[in-house]
């Protein structure tokens, strides 16, 4: 929903628009497959309308669900965009907050193979044990992305923790970098997000219309890699949107300054419209790639 401001408690405020559409990881998967990346979907869909119309959209986009079919239906997000394109959302859980372990174990992961866990996955407690578990429990030839979330004051402080002792690339923006360091101090003080995950695991922070900044391990320094020039119109999913070109780019054999330099010329094109759907494409992303900026059509 588009409103003007955020209503204040006890009062309300009228949407200008509203529409009904997938996001989260539906965003993330959907943004690989239309890079060109295989794309498979581990978190379970149900019975119901909402995993019926994600179901089949995944489909068109060319996504394998690799999970059995649930009783029940996933959650549901309502999102509030304000004028300046700042999100606020409500969300709901469902089925996928109900993982399987035995269903994961079963996924036949190869050799330089890409797992992304979300921290809106770890809310329910769960949820949060086996995919923490399960992430931790990966073999070495299989890189792990962390993306830490909004939801991450709502995530088991043990799972971050577990997951963050395997993560290899960390991902996150500065509101979500700040709060994941204070949780980690509470149990632990003194105790930075540096401190708890291997030296050789690298720290991404989203900087919003600054851009990136990128550190690949512990003895190297933090790169700044600068947006492209965009016109924000809508922030939601972008993150999202960030984390799966990133992603792909490094499945493509792409370090991961030029992977963080590619996912912020997806970030650019996410921005520049209403809605993260549609998703940018290869070619609209190598166009900002080349011009330095998006080109808008007059």
């Amino acid at each position: 929903m588009h409103v003007d401001h955020i209503p204040e408690r006890g009062t309300s405020v009228r949407a200008d628009s509203a529409m009904s559409r997938p996001g989260g990881g539906f965003t993330t998967l959907s943004a690989v497959a239309a890079y060109g990346i295989p794309a498979l979907l581990a978190s379970p869909l149900g019975t119901g309308p909402n995993s019926f119309t994600v179901r089949r959209q995944l489909a068109h986009a060319g996504v394998q669900i690799v999970t059995d079919e649930l009783v029940g239906d996933i959650g549901a997000a309502i999102m509030l965009v304000e004028n300046d394109g700042s999100t606020t959302s409500v969300a709901t859980s469902g089925v996928e907050s109900e993982p399987s372990r035995a269903a994961l174990d079963r996924i036949e992961l190869q050799e330089g193979d890409l797992v992304h866990i979300g921290g809106a996955d770890l809310v329910n407690e769960s949820s949060a044990r086996v995919l923490s578990g399960w992430g931790a429990d990966l073999p070495d030839d299989v890189t792990l992305v962390v993306s830490v979330s909004p939801a991450v004051e709502q995530v088991p402080v043990w799972a971050w923790r577990r997951l963050l002792k395997r993560v290899d690339v960390l991902t996150m923006n500065i509101r979500q970098a700040s709060t994941l360091s204070r949780i980690l101090a509470t149990t632990e003080p003194g105790t930075a997000i540096r401190h708890v995950i291997r030296p050789d695991a690298a720290i991404v922070r989203r900087l919003g219309v600054m851009g990136c900044e990128v550190q690949v391990d512990e003895n190297s320094p933090r790169v700044q890699i600068p947006a492209f020039d965009s016109i924000t119109v809508d922030t939601v999913g972008v993150g999202d949107t960030h984390i799966a070109i990133m992603s792909a780019a490094l499945l493509e054999g792409h370090d991961l300054i030029e992977a963080c330099r590619i996912a912020n010329a997806a970030a650019a094109v996410t921005i520049s419209h209403e809605s993260a759907l549609p998703v940018p494409t290869r070619s609209q992303i190598e166009e900002v790639l080349r011009e330095k900026r998006v080109k808008y059509s007059m």
